[in-house]
């Protein structure tokens, strides 16, 4: 039986990482050991997790001491596959290999674009960051066995140093049916995640004013002063703020008092503009629990959604497309219902952990050959 090492920064209980990927190569007959910092050291779900003490001190610590703790820990394992996913590690695997070990590089995001949100930081410096990221992360990829990316633009790019390379998406795992919804009186919309200026929660809320009786659902977690602005506006008043809600309790709480997934993600550099990516689970978990959406109208996401007619997409800055998105769900019930289950339909079929986890263990049988 081939041992795996997967050695990351994240939480052991981290759901792609753990429950979708490591679970994952164990049911397919890998030995799996998964290294993270501060974790507790158990066998879980087949998966030996391993941890170590860490006490995070500043970025500088995260990018460079962490590291180099993670590599130690995961070399001590003596696996015969290293699989990663921080950028920050990237020498290591490098190591790893001279060391004669198999190394995949799992690339959750795509890093030279994700360096342009750091909207503090003068355009011209942040092109100049990307540029030697970019070349940085090259140069390395070029020495693995096997790189996984989860944006089209990122497996294009790194394909071209290592052809072993297989865009696998970080889709939800399906489960239960679709979702019994309790009968209120009241429609309502949903969000759940992180609330950050980004998801436009804040236009949400704008539109709640001229929608007559709809409430808004709202859990999550993000910066207070995020939230704090969210209260000052009028449309607050129709806000259910539930807070932080555990992941398993989510669907009962949120999702079965709902009527409505908002999915209104801004124009960020990781989507391209107007083009948009899947690497968002957020926008196929309401279509799992059989919510009609209304999302931003990114090219990727229209494809999926007007085609197969499961939700309404919208400019997430124009109020009035939002306003008249969500009038058009609440006067029509039956055309929403069928939505939702248009949405369902489509997760089943298509866009579940099952279709990926095909993928990543064709790529390990490569890996392994």
């Amino acid at each position: 039986m081939l041992k795996v090492c997967y050695f990351t920064s994240k939480k052991s209980s981290d759901v792609r990482v753990f429950e979708k990927e490591c679970s994952s190569l164990v049911n397919s007959g890998y030995e799996v050991y998964l290294v993270s910092p501060n974790a507790k050291d158990e066998v879980k779900n087949g998966v030996h997790i391993v941890g170590f003490p860490y006490k995070p001190k500043g970025l500088l610590q995260r990018n460079f001491s962490l590291p180099k703790l993670l590599y130690r820990k995961a070399l001590s394992i003596n696996a015969d596959i290293y699989h990663f996913n921080d950028p920050s590690c990237l020498h290591y695997g490098s190591k790893l290999k001279l060391k004669g070990k198999k190394v995949i590089f799992d690339s959750f995001e795509d890093h030279p674009l994700l360096i342009f949100e750091k909207k503090t930081i003068p355009y011209p410096i942040l092109y100049l960051i990307s540029k030697m990221y970019s070349a940085y992360e090259y140069y390395y990829s070029k020495k693995f066995d096997a790189i996984i990316s989860c944006y089209h633009w990122t497996y294009e790019r790194l394909a071209k140093a290592c052809k072993n390379n297989k865009l696998i998406f970080n889709f939800p795992i399906l489960t239960g049916s679709i979702t019994k919804f309790e009968d209120t009186s009241r429609p309502s919309l949903c969000y759940a995640g992180l609330f950050s200026e980004m998801w436009k929660i804040e236009n949400i809320v704008r539109s709640l004013p001229e929608l007559g009786d709809v409430q808004f659902n709202l859990a999550g977690h993000g910066d207070n002063s995020y939230i704090n602005k969210l209260k000052k506006l009028e449309g607050w008043k129709k806000v259910n703020y539930i807070g932080l809600v555990k992941r398993e309790e989510v669907h009962n709480i949120i999702y079965a008092k709902s009527r409505i997934g908002m999915v209104l993600l801004d124009y960020i550099p990781l989507c391209k503009g107007d083009i948009g990516n899947l690497s968002n689970n957020k926008f196929f978990e309401y279509m799992m629990a059989g919510l009609p959406i209304i999302c931003t109208d990114f090219i990727l996401w229209k494809e999926i959604v007007e085609t197969n007619k499961c939700g309404i997409c919208v400019n997430p800055n124009d109020i009035n497309e939002i306003v008249a998105a969500i009038k058009y769900l609440v006067n029509n019930p039956d055309i929403a219902k069928q939505m939702g289950k248009n949405g369902r339909k489509l997760v089943e079929e298509k866009y579940n952990w099952k279709a990926e986890e095909k993928k990543l263990i064709a790529l390990y049988k490569t890996v392994c050959d």
